[in-house]
């Protein structure tokens, strides 16, 4: 069942779990004359802040577009269709949309209808009286800055003036304010300036500096957390359109500004990705390089030269699921299907920066697979046409990303696609335990990091076919548990930091140290193997080494080396909608869904085991998902299993054999004789030597030197 709620907007509802106790203060108890004290009447001092570039000085519009930049846009809009439906539609609607004024609108009351009016849908009446100026579209404008100069608070509740929603509403007053500047009357100008610097000014004090009388510290204590994306872009929107103002005291707030882009950029992985996910990716991605774009674009900067905007798209479109429209993706994601919407947009960033016309492409046939055939008004911002379109099959079919620990692979770019992910990386990224490291606290321990959408996923799995989930990725849990991962658990367990609602760092531990890919080889035919360690992220365990091999078009075949510190139950669990045993004796089975997608694959082991299928609930915060699980499990020091997988009928088997601690696996099938040989690795951070031969021809190998790569390279 596809969920009602809009695709990214879903990530507007729930609130981080904070970096230490949630606050007993009720919102109806909050002081708010307290928390108002707390703001100085004046700023400090500062020496060099950043200035309005020259061209800029006195010009508006200028946050998102200048006046000549709106006739090129509408020029280039006659021979671009996307631009020219986008622009009807913003134009038609500024023409139509009432806005009364309200005494208090519920886009202060909570961060959701801020979210999805304020920016969502309001901001976008600057393009529509730009391109086209009209007395509606400018009456609501004025409308809209009229209420929000009136109401005396753009977020009531613990998180006064300070929280995610009152971001949302000061970067759409900004906005609007910038792009009908010179059409305002001198008393309304007046007022909404000063109404601008004294929410930048609260923002500032009661949350970035703290002073709250409820201190709510999730989202401040680390550079990746997508809710400080959004407060920067506010900040900054509401600076920039001030700062040549006369007798507007903003470089103290700009100069914060300024050093809290440097920190932000300083931190962001260079693949441009989130560990989040990639629902989540789109829910902050937008906010940042926006902050960036005004920044450059008014003060002169150069923060989208930083790699991460150029990458971006990558985690987007790989994690896109074929056949369907939305993501088959990791962390904290509903994976059900929407539309593309306003914060999608932002990722045609990538190929404005790049000129890639393969990625406009890829770009492209998302928006246009998602889409209705009209766009979000923010492809006014974003999308550049002139960037021309290639060809998105072109796009490499593989894609690995070192800062997650993460690869997707799929043997075409068809709507009946097989795509299968692999995961086996630390908790937060590589970037992100960086920083948690280079800058420990008072006493030395390891910075707070912010990880409560991470799941306890390591050497995990997914498969989709042809709009079918068939190993589900999961389904935005409320409880963090391995058992719901294609992964294993020993002894009924799972891995480390598993069991609360949102996962939190563990102290004194590394975890950069507990799971991590290992090795990683491809070819020419789009043939890889990759190889993931996680023998660290569970307490009873010594090695836990699972091998991916991927032939596409041909089969699947993974190996997991198993090693515990004593004699365990452990057990290989899959997730699928339904699940069935064929041939037991032979390690026979199949998953399947309702709508007929069938994958045959085939488990053997070095040792007896037994296999057995079970219901499990995947509990998700928006749906409850009954599947079933497939378990195949043994009471072992040692283990390995071989999974053999069959997307492409090719009616492969394999047989397995041990000598000594080789392991050899023949995998016939149709037009396959293929031999593999397996030594296991010789330590946790070492790859395993694998030979692959077909016919007694070399296929593809791992070599102990193969190496995956491993966060930003240096």
């Amino acid at each position: 069942m596809k969920n009602p709620i809009a695709s990214v907007l879903l990530m507007t509802i729930p609130i981080l779990l904070m970096a230490v106790p949630v606050p007993t203060v009720a919102q109806d108890q909050v002081d708010i004359n307290f928390n108002l004290s707390q703001v100085p009447a004046n700023d400090p001092k500062v020496e060099n802040a950043p200035d309005v570039v020259e061209k800029l000085k006195g010009v508006h519009p200028r946050l998102l577009f200048t006046k000549p930049e709106i006739e090129a846009l509408k020029k280039a809009a006659e021979s671009d269709p996307i631009l020219k439906s986008t622009i009807e539609d913003v134009v038609s609607w500024g023409k139509r949309i009432k806005i009364p004024v309200e005494d208090r609108p519920d886009i202060v009351t909570n961060d959701t209808p801020a979210l999805a009016k304020a920016f969502g849908q309001w901001t976008q009446l600057a393009y529509a009286y730009a391109l086209e100026p009209n007395d509606n579209a400018k009456q609501a404008i004025i409308n809209v800055l009229t209420m929000m100069t009136n109401t005396p608070h753009w977020a009531v509740g613990l998180e006064l003036d300070s929280n995610m929603g009152a971001a949302n509403n000061m970067l759409m007053v900004a906005i609007l304010f910038d792009a009908i500047h010179d059409d305002l009357e001198p008393d309304l100008r007046e007022k909404v300036s000063q109404k601008l610097l004294t929410m930048a000014r609260r923002m500032h004090y009661l949350g970035y500096q703290q002073k709250a009388q409820v201190k709510i510290k999730y989202w401040q204590q680390d550079p990746a957390n997508n809710h400080r994306w959004h407060r920067g872009a506010g900040m900054v929107a509401a600076l920039l359109t001030l700062a040549d103002r006369e007798g507007m005291e903003t470089d103290y707030l700009l100069n914060h500004m300024k050093q809290e882009m440097d920190f932000l950029l300083k931190w962001y992985p260079h693949d441009g990705d989130c560990h989040e996910g990639a629902t989540y990716q789109a829910f902050g991605f937008t906010y940042l390089v926006l902050a960036a774009r005004m920044m450059d674009r008014v003060a002169g900067t150069e923060y989208l030269k930083h790699p991460g905007f150029a990458n971006a798209w990558a985690q987007q479109i790989y994690y896109t699921a074929p056949g369907r429209k939305g993501y088959m993706t990791f962390g904290d994601a509903p994976n059900s299907e929407g539309p593309f919407r306003h914060l999608d947009a932002g990722f045609f960033i990538s190929p404005a920066l790049t000129r890639d016309k393969n990625v406009q492409a890829a770009m492209l046939n998302d928006y246009k697979n998602r889409g209705n055939g009209r766009g979000p008004w923010t492809m006014l911002m974003f999308y550049d046409p002139t960037v021309g379109t290639g060809d998105h099959k072109a796009i490499p079919k593989h894609r690995i990303f070192p800062d997650l620990g993460a690869v997707s692979m799929r043997d075409s770019w068809e709507p009946n696609a097989v795509l299968f992910t692999f995961k086996c990386g630390p908790y937060g990224g590589y970037k992100l335990n960086e920083y948690r490291h280079a800058t420990p606290d008072k006493e030395g321990r390891p910075h707070y990091v912010n990880i409560a959408h991470d799941d306890p996923d390591a050497n995990s799995f997914a498969m989709g076919v042809d709009g079918d989930f068939i190993f589900h990725p999961g389904n935005y849990s409320t409880h963090k548990l391995t058992i719901q991962n294609n992964t294993l658990t020993i002894n009924g367990k799972g891995q480390l930091g598993e069991g609360s609602p949102y996962t939190q760092p563990m102290p004194g531990v590394d975890m950069r140290e507990l799971s991590y890919l290992v090795g990683w080889k491809t070819d020419e035919s789009g043939r890889l193997i990759v190889e993931g360690e996680a023998g660290n992220a569970y307490e009873s365990l010594d090695r836990f080494r699972r091998t991916v091999i991927w032939l596409p078009g041909e089969y699947l075949l993974m190996l997991d080396d198993v090693r515990a510190k004593d004699q365990s139950t452990i057990t290989w669990r899959a997730v699928s909608e339904k699940a069935q045993f064929d041939k037991p004796e032979e390690g026979r089975s199949y998953a399947y869904t309702k709508s007929g997608k069938r994958v045959d694959f085939q488990m053997l082991a070095n040792k007896p085991f037994k296999g057995s299928i079970d219901y499990q609930m995947l509990s998700g915060r928006w749906s409850q998902l009954l599947m079933q699980q497939f378990q195949f499990h043994l009471d072992a020091q040692q283990v390995k299993f071989a999974a053999l997988m069959d997307p492409w009928k090719k009616k492969v088997s394999m047989t397995l054999k041990e000598d000594g601690d080789i392991l050899t696996l023949t995998v016939k099938g149709e037009g396959i004789d293929d031999v593999w040989t397996l030594q296991p690795a010789k330590d946790l951070k070492t790859p395993s030597v694998l030979t692959g031969k077909r016919a007694g021809e070399p296929l593809i190998s791992l070599t102990d030197a193969d190496k995956a790569p491993q966060g930003d390279p240096h």
